[in-house]
C-alpha cells in the first residue's frame, strides 16, 4: 500500500523531470519516523538548476531526490500509527509539536495535508531550522498548498523543501492524504476519486 502510494504520487509529481522513469522502490523499512520507503532514482538530477536573467537568478524545478525524500517522510508520518486517521484537533497538535516551524499555527486547509506539513517540519528540524524562520501563512490556494514564510538566512534547502510541499500537495488528497488530482467543479481542490464526487480533473493538472 505505501509503496503504491509513493509510486503513484511520485509519478505525477516528477513527470516533467528527466530521469523520472528510473524511480523504483527498493524496500519499505521500519524507522523511528514510521514505515519508510527506500527508493532509487539514478537518473534524476541532484542539483537545482539555475538560470540567470540579468541581476535575477531563476531556480528550476525542485530536484527529484528532494521531492522523493520528502514524499517518503510524508508517507512514513501518514502510516506511523497504523491505518491513517486524522484527529479533529490535528492542526493544534501539529503546531504544538513543531512550534519552531509553524509558530502558533493557522492551517487553512483540509486534514489530508497534515502529514505533508509534518514530514516537512521534521526534515527542516533535522537539517536545522534557519535563523529567523517564521511561517506567516499555511493555506490552500487553487487546489494546492501555499506556504509563506520569513527567514533571515538565505537557505536554499529550505526553499526547496517549501517548494516541494507545494508541488506534492497537488497530488495528495486534501481530505484524506491518499493520491489525488486537482479537480474542478466549484473551487479547485486536490481530491482522490473517493472524495471527488462528480468533479473532473482540471486541465493540465
Amino acid at each position: 500500500m505505501i509503496a503504491e502510494e509513493f509510486l503513484s504520487i511520485a509519478g505525477l509529481a516528477l513527470r516533467h523531470h528527466r530521469g523520472a522513469d528510473s524511480v523504483t522502490v527498493t524496500a519499505v523499512e521500519p524507522s523511528p519516523h514510521g514505515p519508510l520507503v527506500r527508493w532509487s532514482a539514478p537518473l534524476l538530477a541532484v542539483e537545482r538548476e539555475r538560470r540567470a536573467d540579468g541581476p535575477t537568478t531563476f531556480l528550476g524545478p525542485v530536484p527529484g531526490p528532494v521531492l522523493l525524500t520528502l514524499l517518503a517522510r510524508v508517507l512514513a508520518c501518514r502510516w506511523r500509527d497504523g491505518a491513517p486517521r486524522c484527529p479533529p484537533d490535528w492542526a493544534e497538535r501539529l503546531a504544538r509539536r513543531h512550534r519552531d516551524v509553524f509558530g502558533q499555527g493557522c492551517f487553512e486547509c483540509g486534514p489530508g495535508w497534515r502529514w505533508l506539513w509534518e514530514g516537512a517540519a521534521e526534515l527542516l528540524q533535522e537539517r536545522g531550522v534557519p535563523a529567523g524562520f517564521r511561517t506567516s501563512q499555511a493555506k490552500e490556494k487553487f487546489g494546492s498548498i501555499r506556504w509563506y514564510y520569513d527567514c533571515s538566512d538565505d537557505y536554499e534547502y529550505t526553499q526547496s523543501l517549501v517548494d516541494g510541499v507545494e508541488l506534492l500537495s497537488a497530488y495528495i488528497c486534501e481530505e484524506c492524504g491518499r493520491p489525488g488530482r486537482i479537480r474542478q467543479g466549484g473551487w479547485l481542490r486536490c481530491l482522490c476519486p473517493e472524495h471527488a464526487g462528480n468533479r473532473r480533473i482540471a486541465g493540465g493538472a
